[in-house]
């Protein structure tokens, strides 16, 4: 493998999203967004809700991941998350429909509260992917 890209596989439950040899990821870690290069040093972080972003050496793809981790490994990028939503599937007709599903939830209760606020962090980083240029 060449010294200037690494593979990167991006899982969900249901299927692999995408496996390409990237040049350059930019991971949405809980603690901020995390860079990464080929050959970065052995990494696992824990993601939180927002956008994804891979560049390969024809093409960038763009994702809204819904949490899960991350493991830069041997010059190999894993990404395992709960939902990818790729920049193609995103429309702003569904994403005011997602706001106004993530709106109507209740916040009474503490868990309540936090689920409410989960989905419109996803509605948010979708928003942000349906403007990405």
């Amino acid at each position: 493998m060449s010294e200037k890209i690494f593979h990167t596989s991006l899982v969900t439950p249901d299927k692999v999203v995408l496996e390409a040899d990237a040049i350059f990821a930019v991971v949405p870690a809980i603690d901020g967004l995390e860079g990464i290069l080929p050959n970065h040093a052995p990494l696992i972080t824990k993601m939180s809700v927002g956008i994804l972003k891979m560049e390969t050496q024809t093409e960038i793809h763009r994702f809204m991941v819904n949490g899960g981790y991350m493991q830069m490994k041997d010059n190999a990028l894993t990404i395992l998350t709960d939902e990818a939503v790729a920049e193609s599937a995103v429309t702003a007709d569904w994403v005011a429909a997602e706001q106004a599903k993530a709106e109507a939830l209740p916040e009474g209760t503490p868990l309540e509260a936090q689920a409410r606020k989960h989905a419109l962090a996803r509605t948010a980083a979708l928003k942000k992917l349906s403007e990405a240029e």
